[in-house]
């Protein structure tokens, strides 16, 4: 059906609002389409985020366990120095 031929039958502004109710059905659907994608990107850099964190942490706990033993060496240095 053409442009004309929907304005005859039902009119300008029937015609317009069926025009703008297609465009914004239009709209929504891309819309949607592009969030899901964007969404799927978002976890896909979220879950390398968490692995990343992850080993992060791992490193900081054995950065804190050597930490813990030059304290203990520092002490023990101190002690023997002071006597």
């Amino acid at each position: 059906m053409d442009i004309n031929a929907l304005i005859q039958n039902f009119g300008f502004p029937i015609s317009v609002s069926i025009a703008c109710g297609w465009f914004v059905y239009k709209m929504y659907t891309n819309m949607v389409k592009e969030n899901a994608t964007r969404e799927e990107r978002n976890y896909k850099v979220l879950e390398k985020f968490s692995i990343s964190i992850e080993k992060f942490a791992d490193v900081l706990e054995g950065y804190n366990k050597k930490l813990s033993v030059i304290e203990n060496d520092v002490k023990e240095i101190k002690v023997i120095v002071n006597k």
